[in-house]
């Protein structure tokens, strides 16, 4: 099982490693750069790519922005119910050393 696993770890990062070379790969540029109608015609598919590159881009640039806000938000709501279980027990801790007060005034009046 432990031989399983780590075959699957290592096949990921291989695949991750793969993935970084696929991405790292079109920057790479050829001496012989032909005229840009040639490459377009020879890669007509690659305009489309591109186009659907910058809307993915911004589409996880937008998304991303806003589940930062929602997290944003989650904290603060968080935040300001922990404090409100703060201030409830400080309240209940000066009510009942209140209350062991009163209780302690009352035996002295009772005694005198």
């Amino acid at each position: 099982m432990v031989t399983f696993v780590l075959e699957i770890i290592m096949v990921v990062c291989l695949g991750f490693i793969l993935y970084l070379f696929a991405r790292v790969l079109p920057r790479v540029e050829d001496a012989n750069e032909a005229p840009i109608e040639e490459r377009m015609r020879q890669h007509w598919l690659s305009l489309a790519v591109e186009k659907a590159d910058e809307w993915l881009t911004a589409f996880f640039e937008k998304f991303l922005r806003r589940m930062k806000v929602w997290v944003l938000k989650a904290d603060n709501w968080v935040s300001v119910r922990l404090n409100r279980f703060k201030k409830e027990t400080k309240e209940l801790q000066f009510t009942e050393e209140e209350k062991k007060e009163g209780k302690e005034e009352e035996r002295e009046r009772q005694e005198r």
